[in-house]
């Protein structure tokens, strides 16, 4: 049923009920009770069909025709005028319940079939990945023994640079697509994650240096030691980071900052580019999405696997006055 339809179908029924209301003499109690039980079938439906919000739309739309009813036949607070307050309360109550569970129901759905994507995305993967090793290892091995036979200024070194090069590029972006659809078995020891912000900006110095940006460590002596994956929280923290270097201009700076907020480990990577809009924030996790010209648009897709493997979350936000701030939020355990 298209939405117009369906909309148009719990109007009707809010008015017709609201309607049968005013029309019925008010002595007749019974028909009064059935139509305030009738009430309940506008909700429902909005509920069903369009989650919190539609309910809520419909109760309040029950709420706003009904008390006009209820103030014109008001008896003092009469047995009857509890029972009619009595009522508009249940269907606000129930209008929120219904569209809870509507939504929660929605969310459910869309994460399984987000899982089931991935996992069959996972699969043709490493396929992929697998068909691609063998060829790959032979083309670049072969070219760099022809870059050796090559002299200096010879024209065609430049040519088999080019082929390295972009071996390479493939070469990580299979090792990327292996690392995506394997599932992660993570090496668990209690340690420190300062530690390990210090490991992964000693891996992204040099083309920080090179594009002469400058990375700040603010680093909290009071983070308690937890367990979780060394080396993978070190891919985590240096992707997080070569990104932020790569999004901000020369001269500029990129800040890593541990924290506890609550009872969570907290690590913010902020750089000062140009930021992300709202709409690419909803797809910048997504495998294989990507702004950048020789992005492969796995690496934020695995940072956030790796995240979530330790139970943790990932997030985006705006770093004033420019830029933007990952943060990943690992439990304390």
């Amino acid at each position: 049923m298209p939405r117009n339809t369906k909309i148009t179908l719990i109007v009707i029924l809010v008015v017709g009920i609201s309607l049968l209301h005013y029309l019925t003499d008010q002595s007749r109690y019974h028909y009064h009770v059935f139509y305030g039980e009738l009430y309940f079938l506008p909700i429902v439906l909005a509920g069903l069909w369009f989650g919190l919000r539609g309910a809520l739309a419909a109760s309040l739309g029950i709420t706003g025709c009904y008390l006009p009813f209820v103030y014109w036949h008001w008896n003092g607070f009469s047995p009857d005028d509890f029972d009619r307050m009595l009522s508009v309360t249940l269907y606000n109550s129930i209008a929120a319940l219904i569209g809870v569970l509507k939504d929660r129901e929605i969310i459910a759905h869309e994460r399984l079939l987000k899982a089931e994507s991935l996992v069959a995305m996972g699969k043709s993967l490493a396929g992929v990945a697998h068909d691609m090793k063998t060829p790959l290892v032979a083309i670049g091995g072969l070219a760099r023994l022809l870059q050796k036979k090559f002299k200096n200024d010879d024209p065609d070194r430049e040519k088999s640079d080019i082929i390295i090069r972009q071996t390479e590029r493939l070469e990580k972006m299979m090792h990327n697509m292996l690392t995506f659809s394997k599932p992660l078995a993570l090496q668990l020891s209690h340690g420190s994650l300062n530690e390990v912000v210090q490991t992964s900006l000693n891996i992204v110095a040099e083309t920080a240096q090179k594009k002469e940006v400058t990375i700040e460590s603010l680093l909290s002596p009071d983070l308690p030691a937890v367990a979780f994956d060394a080396m993978r929280m070190e891919q985590v923290i240096a992707n997080l980071t070569l990104n932020a270097v790569q999004a901000s201009p020369e001269r500029e700076k990129v800040s890593i900052q541990t924290s506890m907020v609550d009872n969570n480990i907290v690590i913010d990577v902020a750089d000062c580019g140009s930021g992300i809009s709202l709409d690419h924030r909803a797809k910048v996790f997504d495998p294989f999405f990507t702004t950048k010209k020789e992005g492969t648009g796995l690496g934020l897709a695995i940072v956030r696997k790796i995240v979530e493997a330790h139970k943790g979350s990932l997030e985006i936000s705006d770093n004033a006055p420019k830029g933007t701030i990952f943060r990943v939020m690992l439990p304390k355990r």
